[in-house]
């Protein structure tokens, strides 16, 4: 059914291409594109923003925990306007059109700002451009200029500027982004107006294997693997996995894969590195206006989340390797990291993404998953000293935090200064919630992992490595919504609980937006959302300021 989702995107709307992938139900083209696909965007009604109880969504004292808006579906990325009358907000998943919405901060009508007149879901001619999804990352530029990380028709990463009458402008393209990450977030560097954005791998853990397959990119794009920034030497590792290209006429049942190598490909020991400077794993920057991208950091798993503070210092946040394809690593943490002056090397997919070695003994998985790749235990693929003195950046002086792995951190926020002062200096980061079982190798979780908001302290250290880290906002039950028991609502479903936040960001009054993706369930390595489940929160302190955004 991926093949027939894959055929039919390219010519309906991103409402068919979610239809394409249930029963069919209807008996003609035109029921297939539009039964059961319908979902209202819209502010929420004044009842639906009411104060959310504490006995179900825990949040701090002195605030005001409210939904603003909803129905949305796959929600990724949220920018305000830059007179901060409105929030951005895109949505849309992988291989489909993306929207983008403008939601007034004053409660009235939202308006789509992309794709600009909406798009029919009937196999009509499609324009000459199009933006193909997720979109990894926002931002609006003082000249109301919005920018956005997406894939193209080729799944190739791009960066493009949208005006406001519907035109748009490439600012950097061709990045390799057709395997399981694209491009991610966006910030922009207050000291020197820069862009910065970060690019992820194309497999889990340097290999790709049969779980490529599953995901859906090997099957149309077989010659893709990992792009290291710089010529690399390698120890010498290959491993087997089932072949899925295997056939009475095609190649064996076993394929061997080597490390930064295409599937089933495993002759090369010197892997060479980008040879036009666009390495997968990877944080850029780019002026606004356009040129050649520069690399700030390498050897990074999935740079989810960038921001820059005041200062212009950069952090961000780095999701951990899973337990699942030809080189399994349990229980990777997902890391806060703060980016050194010099470009640096985060170590993968040699080190987790809290800087500590793959081969300690904690990161094994289970014998019977790693019995079949030819090997008893993960080692480093990287020869560091034949490939230049490859040194990982420094995990005192780097990590800032590090959480739960599988909890999906992804972007964030710095708080700002008309909070109150236990809240200053510190970071907003949400945390999306694990991919399991997929992600965990098949094996369930003995809890859930994520799907809360939490806050670092950059004053206070656990210990010499990183900081305090608080819960912020989180669901009582300690499960996403969809999750949690039946709570006397009707229906059992209480839609004032969080899901899956994915965005933050601050208002110049001091309310924090929080956009939720809303329900997603991987089915068959696959992400697959609930249309119309993605909503925006607010957290609003109960001493507002005075000043308040314009409508």
């Amino acid at each position: 059914m991926f093949g027939a989702v894959r055929v039919w995107r390219r010519g309906f709307g991103a409402c068919a291409v979610r239809c394409l992938s249930r029963p069919l139900v209807a008996g003609t083209m035109l029921g297939l594109g539009l039964i059961g696909c319908t979902s209202t965007v819209r502010i929420a009604t004044p009842d639906e923003q009411h104060v959310i109880d504490r006995k179900y969504v825990e949040y701090p004292s002195d605030f005001e925990f409210r939904r603003f808006a909803t129905g949305f579906t796959a929600a990724t990325a949220m920018a305000f306007d830059s007179d901060y009358s409105a929030l951005f907000v895109a949505e849309g998943e992988r291989g489909e059109e993306p929207r983008i919405w403008r939601v007034p901060v004053n409660g009235s009508k939202l308006s789509l700002v992309y794709p600009a007149g909406g798009r029919l879901p009937l196999p009509f001619p499609t324009p000459a451009w199009r933006m193909f999804g997720p979109i990894g990352g926002m931002v609006v530029l003082p000249d109301g200029k919005i920018i956005v990380t997406h894939r193209d028709e080729n799944d190739l990463g791009v960066i493009t500027a949208l005006d406001r009458k519907g035109g748009h402008k490439t600012i950097a393209a061709g990045f390799p982004t057709q395997g399981d990450n694209g491009l991610t977030d966006l910030a922009v560097n207050p000291r020197t107006g820069e862009l910065w954005f970060g690019c992820g791998t194309a497999t889990n853990s340097g290999v790709v294997g049969a779980d490529n397959w599953s995901t859906g990119w090997l099957r149309y794009h077989p010659e893709v693997h990992d792009i290291p920034w710089r010529d690399i030497e390698l120890l010498g590792y290959k491993f087997q996995s089932f072949n899925p290209f295997a056939g009475i006429f095609g190649p064996g049942d076993v394929a061997v894969t080597a490390p930064f190598q295409p599937f089933n490909q495993s002759f090369a020991i010197r892997v060479p590195g980008s040879p036009v400077g666009k390495p997968n794993g990877a944080i850029y920057s780019v002026s606004p206006n356009g040129g050649i991208p520069t690399v700030k950091a390498h050897g990074i798993h999935n740079p989810r989340g960038i921001a820059i503070d005041d200062y212009g210092q950069p952090y961000f946040t780095s999701a951990g390797m899973e337990m699942r394809g030809a080189r399994p690593i349990k229980d990777d943490p997902d890391a806060l990291l703060r980016l050194p002056t010099f470009v640096a090397w985060f170590g993968w997919p040699d080190f987790t993404a809290d800087l500590n070695r793959v081969s300690d003994p904690k990161y094994q998985p289970p014998q019977d998953m790693i019995a079949g790749t030819g090997y008893p235990e993960v080692r480093p693929l990287i020869d560091r000293d034949a490939s230049g003195g490859l040194t990982p950046a420094s995990r005192e002086q780097y990590l800032e935090a590090a959480f739960p792995s599988l909890s999906g951190a992804g972007k964030m926020g710095f708080v700002p200064l008309t909070w109150r002062k236990e809240f200053q200096r510190s970071i907003i980061v949400t945390l999306s919630g694990d991919r399991s079982p997929f992600a965990s190798g098949g094996i369930k979780l003995p809890r859930h992992v994520g799907s809360k908001i939490v806050r670092v302290d950059l004053d206070h250290h656990v210990d010499l490595d990183h900081h305090v880290v608080y819960d912020f906002i989180r669901n009582t039950s300690g499960l996403p919504g969809s999750s949690t028991p039946g709570s006397g609502t009707p229906g059992g479903r209480n839609y004032d609980l969080i899901e899956r936040p994915i965005d933050v960001k601050f208002g110049p009054d001091g309310v924090m937006y929080i956009l939720d993706m809303g329900r997603m369930e991987v089915r068959n390595g696959r992400e697959r959302y609930e249309t119309g489940s993605a909503q925006i929160y607010r957290l609003v302190p109960i001493n507002e300021p005075t000043t308040k955004p314009k409508g």
